[in-house]
């Protein structure tokens, strides 16, 4: 699933490219495309961000998992084509579709094990007894967002500010270390075979960043930042999950080239 996302990321980068090598060659951006979408627009970039980012837990737990709690952040990484549809010189809509791993990782009581789940279907010889449950989520997040571009800051290099959202899709989930994961051997152990975490989640976009041109006329340029995203939904399946609330967040530094 990991190598089909990037193939697809790739695909996308490399059609966008032309995408936007035949707008950026118009002799002038004074005039517009026609009707459609793009009438609204005078100047389209596009680019490639490579992000590595800290992600964080928000863990709210009843119940069965009441002992559960975030057990710290780990290092991830987003990345994928982006997109600026240019208003005015300062006002840009800004999205993209991004290849995002998130962590998830609690920790809990060894009393976990106490259920009468785990009653009836003990622990084999080949599993631990954990206080702890690890995991991957790999997503396809689409950013709905605004750039509001200064360029009185620094000189030849325009700072922005970026708010808005994004619509993440999971497309993968992967439990870690399997033989201790105390969730998933919970999971292991119900009647039916199910997944722990939805299929998505809507988040809040928030961040700063600056833009040095890397030519004269302006056309390419290297772009830098910080990214605030937080997740505004719990991510837990709730058929069967709905007493564990998880919800994360994460920093990023954003890097890339617009052409």
């Amino acid at each position: 699933m990991k190598n089909n996302a990037l193939l697809t990321l790739f695909i996308l980068l490399l059609g966008i490219q032309g995408f936007s090598q035949r707008y950026n060659s118009e002799p002038s951006y004074g005039g517009n495309y026609g009707g459609g979408f793009f009438s609204g627009f005078y100047k389209l970039k596009m680019g490639f961000r490579f992000s590595p980012g800290i992600v964080i837990n928000y863990v709210d737990a009843a119940k069965n998992f009441k002992t559960f709690a975030s057990d710290g952040a780990n290092v991830r990484l987003s990345l994928g084509p982006i997109a600026d549809f240019y208003i005015t010189d300062k006002y840009a809509f800004s999205t993209g579709l991004w290849y995002t791993v998130k962590s998830v990782n609690y920790t809990m009581h060894s009393s976990f094990y106490d259920n009468e789940l785990f009653k009836a279907n003990p622990l084999t010889p080949d599993e631990v007894r954990g206080t702890g449950a690890n995991f991957n989520l790999q997503y396809l997040q689409l950013p709905l967002t605004m750039k509001i571009f200064s360029d009185r800051i620094l000189d030849d290099t325009p700072v922005f500010l970026q708010f808005g959202g994004t619509f993440d899709l999971k497309i993968a989930e992967k439990a870690l270390d399997k033989t201790r994961n105390a969730l998933f051997q919970y999971q292991e152990r119900l009647p039916s075979s199910q997944s722990i975490f939805g299929f998505g989640d809507v988040g809040l976009l928030l961040g700063i960043g600056g833009e040095k041109p890397l030519s004269r006329n302006g056309g390419d340029a290297f772009f830098f930042g910080i990214q605030y995203q937080r997740g505004l939904v719990e991510i837990n399946r709730e058929r069967t999950f709905g007493d564990l609330v998880t919800k994360n967040g994460a920093f990023y530094l954003d890097f890339g080239v617009k052409f």
